[in-house]
Formats: structure tokens, C-alpha cells, sequence
């Protein structure tokens, strides 16, 4: 039985899609950087002797290499690429991404109809929390800035599917999903059923997924840092994250219980 490869083949195209890999290159290593890059890290990624171009030898890696250390190189080959003009609407970077969150052993949903893919769980929260939780105790605000953005977007993906069943394409776009499944669940501020008061805490959500949203873009590890981040400012966005996912995940629920209670009652 052959091996499974480390990342899949859905994951693998999005890389050759960020890392410019088309035509063989990888973004604009020559030869010799390429292989500067990986010895600056402590790694080895195969020669040339066989012709391999860069793309064909960085593809060989990618699958055959255990998890932390692809997700390391994932993560250091998305630093050097840095923040490009278009970004935001490239839809090849949040899969990027959730390759990444997935070999550092975060849960993220792949596919509608995954057995095991559900994130709308108290516990996913829970385990994502402590993960976070780790990655500031080691001292890394970046990668606790990341989880917090992962979190939202995961649970905003999955709460859309099991409503509608389908995810919708935001391109990124992380306050754009939230406001739809908010209208979804009905807890945004344009809902005449929604009381005055509580429509000023749906407000302040909005504003959470909004500074979450841009406090990843300025310096989370996903992108080409613009400023160094405290950890009192990666606690505060991990912790706001759990915050809006939790009350997500117990509006789904409580609504579904009500819609139960309502079929028994009929």
C-alpha cells in the first residue's frame, strides 16, 4: 500500500497557484536561492541531478515530507512571498491557508459530506482555544492571530452549509461571510424581529469580525508582516473570536431545537 501523500491534490493546486509554480518555477528563486532557502531552514528538498525543476522538486517535498515539517515550509514560503495587489480577491489563499492550519493539527472541514468535517461543536471551539492558547504561551502572537482568523472562517463555513447546503465564495473576504450568515441566522441589525438592544451587541460582532479580519491582514503569519504584534493583542482577537463563534454555534442550536420542538408539537 503506497503512502498517503501529505497534502491532497485539491491543497496541492492551490500551492501551485500562490507559489507561481507553473512552468517549474517557484515564485523567484533562482537555482541557488531555491536551495539557500531550504538550507537556511535545516532541510534538504531533492537535487537536480534527475533535471527536476523547482516546482517538481518543491511538489516531491510537499508530498512526501511529514506534516509539521510541510507546514513549516508552507508557512515560511507564504512569508517570503508576501502581500500581492489582489490578494484579497484570490481565491487560491484561504485554501492555502487551511492546508496550513491542517498540518499544524487544527480541524477545518474540506469537503461537504465529510463524516467527521462538522466544526459546529462547542468543543471545536474549545480545541482551537487551546491551541491558540499554546502558540501564545511559546510566545508566538502571529500564530494565535491566524487560529482566531481559522476559527471564524471555519465555523462561518460550516454554519453556511448545514443552512443552505452549500459554502459560499467569499475570496477571503471574512466580513462578507460573517454578514451572510448572520442575516442566515438572523441575528443581524437589519432584522425588524430583532430587538433595538440586542441589535447593538449584533453591531459590536460585526466589529469583532471586522477588526479580526484586519488585524490578520497587518500581522498575522499568513501575510508579509506590517507590524509586530503583542500578545495582549493576539489574546484579545483570540479571544473575541471565541466569543462570536460560540454565540454562532448556540444560536444554530437553539434554533434547531425550537424547529424540533415545533415538528413534535404538530
Amino acid at each position: 500500500m503506497s503512502k498517503k501523500p501529505t497534502l491532497t491534490t485539491l491543497e496541492m493546486a492551490a500551492v501551485d497557484e500562490v507559489l507561481g509554480m507553473h512552468g517549474g518555477y517557484v515564485l523567484d528563486f533562482s537555482d541557488r536561492t531555491f536551495d539557500m532557502f531550504f538550507a537556511d531552514l535545516g532541510l534538504a528538498v531533492d537535487d537536480t541531478s534527475n533535471g527536476g525543476s523547482k516546482a517538481n522538486r518543491l511538489r516531491t517535498f510537499l508530498r512526501t515530507q511529514p506534516a509539521g515539517q510541510v507546514g513549516r515550509v508552507l508557512t515560511e514560503l507564504l512569508k517570503y512571498r508576501g502581500t500581492q495587489n489582489g490578494d484579497d480577491a484570490f481565491a487560491a489563499l484561504p485554501k492555502y491557508e487551511a492546508a496550513i492550519s491542517r498540518l499544524a493539527g487544527i480541524k477545518i472541514p474540506l469537503a461537504p459530506g465529510d463524516a467527521d468535517a462538522t466544526v459546529v461543536t462547542l468543543g471545536y471551539v474549545q480545541e482551537l482555544e487551546q491551541k491558540a492558547e499554546k502558540r501564545l504561551a511559546e510566545d508566538d502572537p502571529d500564530g494565535a492571530i491566524t487560529i482566531a482568523r481559522t476559527l471564524l472562517e471555519s465555523v462561518l463555513a460550516e454554519l453556511e452549509l448545514k443552512i443552505t447546503g452549500a459554502r459560499g465564495e467569499y475570496a477571503g473576504d471574512l466580513p462578507k461571510q460573517y454578514k451572510a450568515v448572520a442575516k442566515l441566522l438572523r441575528i443581524d441589525d437589519k432584522d425588524d424581529q430583532v430587538d433595538e438592544s440586542f441589535k447593538q451587541i449584533a453591531r459590536g460582532l460585526t466589529q469583532i469580525v471586522n477588526g479580526v479580519a484586519a488585524i490578520r491582514n497587518a500581522a498575522s503569519d499568513s501575510h508579509a508582516r506590517q507590524v509586530q504584534p503583542k500578545i495582549r493583542h493576539a489574546r484579545v482577537a483570540v479571544n473575541s473570536a471565541k466569543t462570536v463563534a460560540s454565540f454562532l454555534i448556540e444560536v444554530y442550536l437553539a434554533q434547531g431545537a425550537m424547529s424540533r420542538n415545533k415538528g413534535a408539537a404538530t
